[in-house]
């Protein structure tokens, strides 16, 4: 069985208009807009470098919405892990009450006050976590406090003080890039130009990254690399060490799923191709849970950046869906180019 309700916006959480051509005001106001853009990102080529012995990767994108960062973000963290490095991360913690002091984010720390996906990020991968929205405070802290070598930003391409040795841009195949215009017109935070001066781009979803960023209609000399995620396991919430495969689930019939992220319907379609009846609940992309939006389900499937916050507002356990994230190519490249790096 399938419904839903709950909320829906606009494709992506984008106005309409972000979908439709250019208007004569936009062609008017996007030249000017889009030099304002480029003198903004000439600052981040003299931002100070904090962490001289440290090479800081940074991750973001440019277009609006959720394009996958964090979980990308994650699964670069583990297998640095995997190769040896040790990895630092550091974020703005969108949707907490970190502002211009740097906080360092613990397994028990509140999405209230951190934000849901860095407190996910540590759940996940467990190395140190900063988050501040002056990312370079951050890194600063990051550096001073903990024995780390390579340092990941979670977004930040647009941040003027964050010093960054590498730059990765990364696009989602099922967004895309709208109408191509900049804000306000558009979706994007820069002109698509600024690609040139990216060290690498990501498009998820996608074994055909290079074919697929020239479909969306992006041309451009830098490096292109595919990543595709998927539902890896799932497990309880006050279980985390004992994962399943998520076709199990199927003999507990309908499943209350349950998320606010940028693309709900992925995560739905998700559990469906697993072969799960699911009931649906989608609410805005950092939705901030009160009990009332979940009282009376169960039992209860979402994503690891709900569960974050779901796991304060129930003592019912509740089931989470483990994503993973697989960019080989993408992995070689980076971890070539830090291990040059260190050597300067």
């Amino acid at each position: 069985m399938k419904s839903g309700f709950g909320w829906r916006g606009q494709m992506h959480g984008w106005p309409a208009r972000w979908s439709r051509p250019s208007s004569g005001l936009s062609r008017l106001l996007t030249p000017f807009i889009a030099s304002w853009m480029r003198r903004k990102r000439k600052k981040v080529s003299i931002a100070p470098q904090v962490a001289r012995q440290i090479p800081v990767v940074c991750i973001g994108n440019l277009v609006v919405g959720g394009s996958g960062k964090s979980p990308l973000v994650a699964s670069l963290a583990l297998r640095l892990i995997e190769a040896g490095f040790k990895p630092g991360i550091v974020s703005r913690g969108y949707g907490g009450m970190a502002r211009d002091l740097p906080v360092e984010v613990g397994l028990d720390s509140l999405p209230s006050q951190v934000g849901d996906e860095p407190l996910m990020l540590k759940h996940r991968v467990g190395c140190p976590v900063i988050v501040c929205r002056d990312r370079a405070r951050a890194v600063e802290r990051l550096h001073a406090q903990h024995q780390v070598n390579v340092i990941l930003s979670d977004d930040g391409l647009q941040n003027t003080r964050l010093w960054r040795d590498f730059s990765i841009c990364v696009f989602n195949k099922d967004q895309g890039i709208g109408n191509g215009l900049e804000l306000p017109f558009g979706p994007l935070r820069e002109p698509l130009s600024v690609l040139d001066e990216m060290d690498a781009i990501v498009v998820r979803g996608t074994d055909q990254p290079k074919q697929m960023l020239e479909a969306m209609g992006v041309h451009t000399t830098t490096p292109v690399f595919g990543s595709q995620s998927s539902m890896a396991y799932v497990y309880r919430s006050d279980d985390p060490g004992q994962h399943l495969k998520l076709s199990e689930l199927a003999r507990l019939g309908d499943l209350q799923a349950v998320t606010g992220i940028a693309s709900p319907d992925r995560f739905f379609e998700g559990l469906e191709q697993a072969g799960l009846s699911i009931i649906e609940h989608a609410f805005p992309d950092h939705h901030c849970y009160v009990k009332a939006d979940i009282l009376g389900l169960d039992p209860i499937i979402t994503t690891e950046k709900d569960a974050v916050k779901l796991v304060h507002l129930t003592e019912k356990p509740f089931w989470v869906v483990a994503l993973e994230s697989e960019q080989p190519d993408l992995e070689a490249w980076l971890f070539e180019r830090i291990t040059k790096w260190s050597r300067i």
